[in-house]
């Protein structure tokens, strides 16, 4: 392993108690769906911890650190109060009235459209979300890459554990979730299973809770594997990727493997793959695997394609009656929504524009695309990172609501790090083998 001198800035903090907890934070992140009190959902073990360290900042000696974060805590809290207090208002002006067509978190307050009880508590995760933000942001070190991956690691092998276990039993084998949502106490995790040629299998989820927030979890850091180097990394949450059964991780997947190839200019490798493609689909055909090849195909494209499957049903007439709601609404309450937490859709799309309008929807795209710009001093790692980035909103807009999961507010942050280590022009080196690229990459620096 090469050895990077670190700068005055990483020198003088980096044996700091704070960077090292923030650093041992990121080993639970993907923890999702275990709480250490299952009476309050919010209490996942990286939202206590990090709750506790918010009273530690303050004692800290890192000054330039706590004076940005504050900065940077401050202006969140301007924007979502100040969204707030307007949605609030005009609710109460226009009399607003909740229909019956409406996802709402709470249904037990159906008439209730001032500042629901769901307004405060969805605010409170989204709150800790961005304070996790701030600490990767500010208060961690280059090495919080690891553990970010260790996290992933761990949460990987759990997954694995649990396929291979109902593979070979038929037993669900979590011991792990405890979390509810909802009034019906429902668990926060969804067990799926399907037949493929007369085998039985799980989809993929570990203690994320659904094979969906999987994907939403892991596929960012995956992509930024290939730049960084992380070949087990690579190919492990590949392989796990795959076996969630999930029709965006597909999609996504072809459509990054297909850049990355062009990217790289290896173009007779998707050559090589379009033969290997109707080689395989030829096979397919024959009898003894065609009944294989319709149950895999059914199962995650054909349903979902053609708007025959149970969640591509529920998923569209969830969006048409957002949408129609947001639609219906007068100009002031479609620009500044009805009131973040209201309605949670099937996709944050549908969720985000009723709740915070359009204001909230522009405010919200540019905080998580903003870092595309940022500069990173390895060209193919910049590159990676604003991939990961637009991929995992995409996954948001369609098919994943969940604002509060760690792992976004991570991955946003995580540019930053990357900046800061590639700063060092040993680690820079480190990333790119290729002479002539390193002179590039000094020079792009340099520019910078």
């Amino acid at each position: 392993m090469i050895s990077i001198p670190a700068s005055p800035y990483t020198f003088n903090s980096q044996h700091s108690f704070v960077k090292r907890y923030v650093n041992i934070l990121m080993l639970f992140f993907p923890i999702t769906a275990f709480v250490l009190a299952p009476s309050i959902p919010g209490t996942t073990i990286i939202t206590v911890l990090a709750g506790l360290l918010f009273f530690v900042i303050p004692l800290s000696p890192l000054k330039e650190e706590k004076r940005l974060f504050y900065g940077d805590l401050t202006g969140f809290f301007c924007i979502i109060i100040l969204l707030s207090i307007s949605s609030q208002l005009i609710n109460l002006v226009t009399n607003l009235k909740l229909t019956s067509d409406l996802k709402l978190i709470n249904r037990q307050q159906f008439t209730v459209t001032f500042y629901r009880a769901s307004h405060i508590t969805q605010s409170l995760s989204l709150i800790a979300g961005f304070v996790i933000y701030g600490y990767v942001k500010y208060f961690s070190n280059n090495s919080v890459i690891d553990y970010i991956y260790w996290g992933l690691r761990l949460l990987c092998f759990y997954a694995l554990y649990e396929f291979l276990l109902y593979a070979a039993t038929g037993i669900n084998g979590d011991f792990m979730v405890n979390r509810t949502v909802g009034y019906g106490d429902k668990s926060a995790s969804l067990f799926q299973t399907f037949n493929l040629g007369g085998l039985s299998l799980m989809r993929l989820k570990g203690y994320t809770g659904e094979p969906s927030m999987f994907v939403f979890t892991v596929f960012p850091f995956w992509v930024i594997t290939f730049a960084l180097k992380r070949r087990f990394d690579m190919y492990l949450l590949l392989g796990c990727l795959l076996l969630t059964f999930s029709t965006t991780a597909y999609f996504f997947i072809i459509l990054f493997m297909c850049y990355w190839f062009v990217y790289k200019r290896q173009l007779h490798i998707l050559y090589y793959l379009g033969i290997a493609v109707v080689i395989v689909c030829l096979a397919l055909q024959l009898n003894v695997f065609q009944h294989l090849a319709d149950s895999l195909y059914n199962f995650i494209f054909g349903g979902k394609l053609e708007g025959n499957s149970v969640s591509s049903r529920d998923r569209g007439r969830s969006f048409e009656n957002q949408i129609e709601f947001w639609s219906g609404l007068n100009g002031f309450s479609q620009f500044f929504g009805v009131g973040f937490g209201y309605v949670r859709s099937t996709d944050f799309f549908s969720t985000l524009l009723p709740n915070n309008g359009i204001a909230g929807f522009l405010i919200f795209t540019w905080f998580v695309l903003r870092n595309i710009w940022l500069k990173i001093s390895v060209p193919i790692l910049s590159t990676c990172y604003s991939l990961g980035l637009v991929i995992v909103y995409l996954i948001m807009m369609v098919s994943v609501p969940e604002f509060a999961y760690p792992s976004l507010w991570i991955f946003i942050a995580m540019g930053f790090v990357l900046q800061r280590k590639t700063d060092a022009v040993e680690y820079r080196n480190l990333l790119i083998t290729d002479d002539k690229l390193k002179i590039s990459a000094h020079k792009y620096a340099a520019h910078v």
